[in-house]
């Protein structure tokens, strides 16, 4: 079983159904609401422990019930959550998150209060014995020491480069072996607005960083030497987006920590967040190892 290493933001997400997202100051009533754990290393953590592999989860939530509860929930879907610290002086992270009938999301997220502490808890033995490592935007100081490690070892490393409150996470794009944008994150970082541009835009001051971007219903695009490449998905019914990307970024980890090539994790990853946006929930809609190597099994 492979493992993989996750460093970033936990969050406890309020998911309510609504009709249409809000273009303007308005009142909107929701036909069902959910509650369930966020936060894109948290749940790519489940994603890798749904798709077969070991997760190690690494992070920090306040002394309070929404912590309690994060870590709880992250441990019934088999995720490792001994590296996830109890700070007496914080207050943990959760979003409300509006999902409208086409299954796209409005996303309002408080970030807790007094968690931008230095890692000391993490243990590198814990994070070196792991096949890969995959850290978020949320927590620069603890992504930039998991980074540190697996540079030192040796360890594939991949950054979920989305865009955040936090200038100084925009120094962890320098520090991981593979980077994948979200088109947002990309645009802002590049300067560019066509995606392919960006990420040779990108290349030049990244030499030797394997670069990505994530667009949607398109697929993944990504840069191997100075090619690019483009895989699209099969077209399938949309019903909830919500944790898509972070379902791709854990079976992407997981599958260079398995040992793919590029091409080889990019298709696993492409189609386990495909398989996610037929279902409805965040996590509750990661799919499994079975049912993502039936989906690739077939022709597309």
């Amino acid at each position: 079983m492979a493992s993989v290493a996750c460093i970033g933001m936990t969050v406890h997400d309020r998911i309510l159904s609504v009709p249409s997202l809000p273009t303007q100051a308005t009142k909107l009533y929701a036909t069902a609401v959910a509650e369930a754990g966020g936060g894109p290393a948290a749940t790519a953590s489940v994603a890798i422990a749904a798709l077969g592999g070991s997760a190690r989860l690494f992070g920090r939530v306040g002394a309070d019930d929404t912590g309690r509860v994060i870590r709880a929930e992250l441990a019934r879907y088999g995720v490792d959550v001994a590296g996830i610290a109890e700070l007496q002086e914080a207050q943990s992270a959760w979003s409300a998150v509006a999902v409208d009938a086409a299954g796209e999301r409005l996303i309002l997220n408080f970030p807790g209060r007094n968690l931008q502490v230095p890692p000391d808890w993490i243990d590198p033995a814990r994070v070196a014995g792991c096949g890969a490592v995959l850290v978020d935007m949320g927590w620069p100081l603890g992504g930039a020491h998991a980074l540190d490690i697996a540079r030192r070892h040796g360890i594939p490393s991949v950054l979920d480069a989305d865009l955040g409150p936090l200038p100084e996470a925009a120094a962890l794009i320098g520090l991981a072996g593979h980077v994948v944008f979200s088109e947002s994150a990309l645009r802002h970082h590049s300067g560019e607005m066509e995606p392919g541009t960006g990420l040779h835009a990108l290349q030049r001051r990244l030499p030797g960083v394997v670069l990505g971007v994530t667009t949607g219903p398109e697929g993944y695009l990504w840069l191997d030497g100075g090619a690019l490449h483009r895989l699209r998905p099969p077209e399938v019914a949309v019903v909830d987006t919500l944790g898509a990307g972070d379902v791709f970024h854990g079976a992407y980890a997981l599958g260079l920590a398995e040992g793919m090539t590029l091409a080889e994790a990019a298709r696993f990853a492409v189609a386990a967040a495909t398989l996610k946006c037929t279902r409805a929930g965040g996590r509750a809609g990661v799919p499994s190892r079975p049912e993502v190597e039936a989906f690739l099994a077939q022709p597309w």
